[in-house]
C-alpha cells in the first residue's frame, strides 16, 4: 500500500485501539501554529468529514504536523549583535545564564515569521494482523505521531514494537 513505512506491531487488540481512535480524534484535531507556537499536530480528515475510515480490514486516519524553522545561523547572529550592543551600552558583559535569557527572548521574537513546513501522515491499522502502519520515513515526525498516537489510545492500555521497515 506505501513505498516507505514504518510498521509497528500493537501489543494490544486492534479492535480495542480503534474504538479508542474512534471515540478522540476530533478532540485532538490539527490547529494550525500560534503566531508563538513552533510546534501543532494533529488529526485531519481522511475524506470530508470524516477522521478515521474503516475498509475492510484496515482503518485509515490521516495526522498533520506543523513546524516553524528557525535558521541557527540567523538566531545566532541576532544574538551576537545583542550581546555586543549591550557591551557597547553598558560597558559590562553578559554572564551565560543572561546571554541565554537573550537568546530565548530573540528567538520568541523570530517565531512570527519563521518558515513552516508541514506534514501530512497517512497511518492505517490492520486489524486482522495487530499491525500499524505509518507511512512516513522521518524519525522525528514518527516519534511525534507515536506520542499523539499513545495520547489517544491511553498509555497503559497500548505499547508497540517497530515490525521491521518496509521499502517496496
Amino acid at each position: 500500500m506505501y513505498e516507505n513505512a514504518n510498521v509497528y506491531q500493537l501489543n494490544a487488540n486492534a479492535d480495542y485501539v480503534v474504538e479508542r481512535l474512534l471515540g478522540g480524534v476530533r478532540d485532538a484535531e490539527f490547529t494550525p501554529c500560534g503566531k508563538y507556537q513552533e510546534l501543532s499536530y494533529g488529526f485531519v480528515p481522511v475524506k470530508k468529514g470524516s477522521y478515521l475510515e474503516i475498509r475492510k480490514k484496515l482503518a485509515v486516519f490521516k495526522v498533520k504536523l506543523e513546524k516553524k524553522i528557525l535558521s541557527p545561523t540567523v538566531l545566532r547572529q541576532r544574538v551576537i549583535e545583542a550581546v555586543e550592543d549591550h557591551k557597547d551600552l553598558t560597558g559590562e558583559r553578559l554572564t551565560k545564564q543572561q546571554i541565554e535569557c537573550l537568546r530565548k527572548e530573540i528567538r520568541t521574537g523570530l517565531l512570527p515569521r519563521a518558515a513552516k513546513i508541514t506534514t501530512v501522515v497517512e497511518v492505517y491499522i490492520d486489524t486482522e494482523q495487530g499491525f500499524l502502519v505509518v507511512n512516513n520515513q522521518d524519525i522525528d515526525v514518527n516519534r511525534l505521531f507515536l506520542q499523539l498516537f499513545i495520547q489517544m489510545v491511553g498509555r497503559g492500555k497500548t505499547s508497540m514494537t517497530q515490525a521491521n521497515t518496509v521499502a517496496a
